[in-house]
């Protein structure tokens, strides 16, 4: 009988060699060395090394408020309400990926990924320089300016074609009542009060800790007492006022250090200033409307400019918002 050939083998996939999954080429992954960028930035003539790029926007962050005052003794008022309205304008970056963006890309008035750029039919051009935001279970994610991309013209007067209307996620009350009690922050409503109380922040005395609520067993070293009486919108712009103060550090340091002690380093007219400064943003954020901005107006002094601090007017923003 004829040999019978055997069948030539299946090849067989070759086996998955060990390494880093694909990955988003804008998100750098969780516990990736700074260095490993660096084919991120392929095809950039020019372009920064990224670690030295990292380190430059911590630097950055690091001298916040000095670089802040230097605009305000170069251009006075007009670099607080510039300030005020990009962080307005972004919201749906968290306040703190705001101040990232505004410290990389200043005057910036579109701001997305690549994906965000393809679904309005523009593109990324070769050579530009991203801009890097923190990014949930990714530390960095890249993003890109109006100016980095080409393709289908963007409508006149647009701001931001990616704008978010209505709530940003994690801005509600009980989001934020939530993350305040975290961070030892009791918040009460009352109705013991007429309409000219709207609400007070201070501490609770009952020893170096605060005190314990006996029904959740959670140590509360401040109280926030808001009027019941109040409309939806103006309960939640006194909570974030008041919420200000303390996140602000003018009731205190915070035990583990998320916030410092600054109630003796201001005034009390620079307090109210950094506190209302808290609640316009997390409010027009939101799509509140408050009066916080003829309330501003009026303490822009210079003195007052020079004292308050804009990293933590956006971090406590960043905490009214739940996003931190």
């Amino acid at each position: 009988m004829p040999q019978r050939s055997s069948p030539p083998p299946s090849k067989r996939p070759a086996p998955r060699r060990p390494g880093r999954a694909r990955r988003d080429p804008d998100q750098l992954a969780l516990g990736e060395r700074p260095a490993d960028q660096a084919e991120l930035f392929i095809d950039r003539p020019g372009g920064k090394q990224p670690a030295a790029r990292l380190r430059l926007i911590q630097d950055t962050i690091e001298a916040i408020d000095s670089l802040f005052h230097e605009a305000i003794r170069t251009r006075g008022r007009a670099a607080f309400d510039d300030f005020l309205a990009f962080v307005r304008r972004f919201n749906r970056f968290s306040a703190f990926n705001v101040m990232l963006i505004e410290m990389q890309r200043p005057g910036a008035t579109a701001v997305g990924d690549r994906s965000h750029w393809r679904t309005i039919g523009r593109y990324i051009k070769p050579g530009s320089i991203p801009i890097a935001i923190l990014w949930p279970f990714a530390p960095v994610r890249w993003m890109y300016e109006l100016n980095d991309t080409y393709g289908k013209d963007v409508p006149p007067h647009t701001e931001d074609p990616f704008a978010v209307t209505g709530r940003p996620p994690g801005a509600s009350w009980g989001a934020t009542v939530q993350a305040a009690d975290r961070r030892g922050i009791r918040i009460e409503l009352t109705d013991r009060w007429g309409d000219r109380m709207a609400g007070i922040a201070g501490l609770l005395h009952g020893g170096a800790d605060g005190v314990t609520l006996a029904a959740g067993q959670r140590r509360h070293r401040w109280l926030v007492r808001v009027n019941e009486a109040l409309d939806a919108g103006a309960r939640f712009a006194t909570l974030a006022h008041e919420l200000g103060h303390i996140y602000c550090g003018h009731v205190g340091a915070h035990s583990e250090g998320f916030w410092p002690d600054r109630s003796t380093t201001l005034n009390k007219a620079q307090k109210e200033m950094e506190a209302e400064a808290v609640a316009y943003l997390a409010c027009k954020r939101m799509g509140l409307e408050t009066r916080s901005a003829s309330y501003l107006r009026n303490h822009a002094t210079p003195e007052n400019l020079l004292a308050i601090s804009k990293r933590m007017i956006i971090e406590a923003t960043n905490r009214i918002e739940a996003r931190s």
